[in-house]
């Protein structure tokens, strides 16, 4: 009984509710179709998922080795004797690629084939269905998958030995391999394609992965709050604003591309490739001068003279929008304008929406006696807070994307994943922004009047005083936060991205079963989600304790 009472009742009636559970999924066809396609269990899962623990197993192994060598003869016994184990099991791993490769291998093809670009690489054999690596791609992974085990039961030995090695060199060593342990497992758990699970590995990587910049970019936001104006602060800031909004000023005074709507508006318009798409709305809407506010149809000519030859040889155009001194044919003009190219208009509205801003957050400040910044950062979490999530998930995974992409001219084009792991960051920044800001200002005023004192700085009265007794004190609202960014991260299925709500819903429309697919997907989240609040709950009595 003792045992039952240090379980949370919530997850009690999930142990009670467990084999009902298991027997629904055990017996139907349907739930156990569904909990394959959320879950995202692929072909060959079960060897892949072999593979992947070995590799795990053996990488865990490794970087706790290099924990008990830094710790030398102050580590924990159980460090030691893991430290004794890790060179037999990675030399038995490496054993096994050669002896039994089959046991491995699935596990390395499936990632390596998912790390490369499915319709661009040259080292897919598409001739296959499902598409596959050719021959000797595999072979070549193999060997590769033989070395690298080789080398890390190599450096591993090296480890055990560098004992004996200058303490300067042993301590670089050392290091060195924690690392590079380290960075192996961050891919096993956080990049590399988990086959056996890849709903599951989304859902968690995307929750993770926002959780971890959210907190950065509230810390950010609360240090931001924290700035104090000096006496040249406003006088700083105004400059540089003016600066911005003449700089803006220069762009919009730059000369500008005269422009005009010949032919009739009978038929279809032509409109030339690069022509800013403000104006091509203006003609499609009829929105110049005698366009009667009606739609006309528009057609893509690739420059001014395939526009106006396509007057003459296509029945559907009647009419073209192309520069003034490339209309020497005599059409009839229907509307002149002019306008600014989207070189100069880009960056002069640019700089003008900066400098607007900052010149707003200088005057702001000014009068209430605050720093522009913590003006800009509060007005940034006040007003994050008051826009729906799914709004921001939109927002910033479609148009503001989009227009990225766009101004660098293709070298940034992010993927669904991450557009949706930056919205849901910047969407709960502004919630842990308020957490560690109430956390921090519950530490009494003395501690920092004491580390000032002390001949500490700001930032390091911070880190070694403020912010250790903060993060205690939020523990409980930053854990409640993950668990909402965890359901949160359902809402990335509208930008396609195929985590456990995505592929619940492809399987719903492919199969058309009305009730097994939402109450699997349920069951999941609330496994997942009751299994984390365990787990904070378990490191918030630890925090308690440590602090009696």
């Amino acid at each position: 009984m003792s045992r039952l009472s240090s379980i949370r009742p919530s997850n009690l009636v999930l142990l009670a509710a467990a084999p009902f559970i298991v027997y629904l999924f055990a017996t139907s066809s349907k739930y156990l179709r569904s909990l394959t396609a959320i879950l995202g269990i692929g072909d060959n899962a079960g060897p892949i998922f072999i593979g992947f623990l070995l590799v795990l197993f053996v990488a865990i192994l490794g970087y706790l080795s290099a924990r008990a060598a830094r710790f030398s003869d102050a580590a924990p016994r159980c460090l030691r004797i893991i430290a004794a184990v890790a060179l037999p099991a990675a030399a038995a791993l490496a054993v096994l690629s050669f002896v039994a490769p089959h046991t491995l291998m699935p596990f390395a093809e499936s990632v390596f084939f998912h790390a490369l670009s499915e319709n661009t690489s040259t080292l897919i054999d598409r001739s296959s269905q499902p598409w596959v690596l050719f021959p000797d791609v595999v072979a070549r992974v193999q060997l590769g998958l033989q070395v690298i085990l080789m080398v890390y039961a190599f450096l591993i030995a090296a480890i055990a030995a560098s004992g004996h090695l200058p303490s300067k060199v042993q301590a670089i060593t050392q290091l060195g391999f924690e690392i590079l342990t380290g960075a192996t497992l961050f891919y096993l758990l956080f990049m590399a394609h988990w086959q056996f699970a890849t709903g599951v590995a989304i859902t968690f990587r995307a929750a993770i992965f926002a959780y971890i910049f959210a907190a950065i970019l509230g810390l950010i936001w609360v240090g931001l709050q924290s700035f104090k104006p000096k006496t040249r602060t406003t006088v700083v800031y105004g400059s540089i604003s003016l600066t911005l909004l003449a700089v803006s000023a220069f762009f919009f005074m730059q000369p500008q591309d005269n422009y005009v709507l010949v032919g009739s508006t009978e038929a279809r318009i032509a409109i030339v490739r690069g022509t800013p798409q403000a104006q091509a709305d203006i003609i499609r809407f009829g929105e110049f001068e005698g366009g009667g506010e009606q739609k006309y149809r528009i057609r893509s000519a690739t420059d001014p003279a395939s526009a106006l030859e396509q007057i003459e040889t296509i029945d559907s155009v009647s009419g073209a929008f192309v520069p003034v001194e490339t209309h020497t044919q005599g059409y009839p003009v229907i509307w002149q304008t002019s306008f600014l190219p989207d070189k100069y208009r880009n960056p002069a509205l640019t700089f003008a929406v900066l400098g607007f801003l900052l010149l707003t957050l200088t005057v702001g400040g000014a009068q209430h006696e605050l720093h522009p910044l913590a003006v800009g950062s509060e007005f940034f979490v006040d007003t994050i807070r008051g826009i729906p999530m799914l709004v921001i998930i939109l927002y910033i995974g479609l148009p503001l994307a989009g227009a990225v992409k766009d101004a660098t001219g293709g070298g940034i084009d992010m993927t669904n994943m991450t557009r949706g792991v930056i919205a849901i960051s910047v969407g709960y920044s502004a919630y842990m922004a308020e957490i560690f800001r109430s956390g921090i200002e519950a530490i009494p005023r003395g501690q920092i009047e004491a580390g000032g004192s002390l001949g500490l700085s700001r930032w390091q009265t911070a880190r070694l005083i403020i912010l250790p007794q903060a993060l205690r004190i939020v523990t409980p609202p930053l854990g409640n936060e993950f668990i909402a960014m965890i359901k949160d991260t359902s809402l990335l299925s509208i930008l396609s991205v195929r985590d456990m709500t995505q592929r619940m819903r492809e399987f719903q429309a492919a199969s058309f079963l009305p009730f097994a697919p939402f109450n699997t997907a349920a069951i999941l989240y609330v496994v997942i989600t009751l299994g984390c609040a365990s787990f904070l709950k378990w490191i918030e009595r630890r925090t308690a304790r440590e602090d009696r």
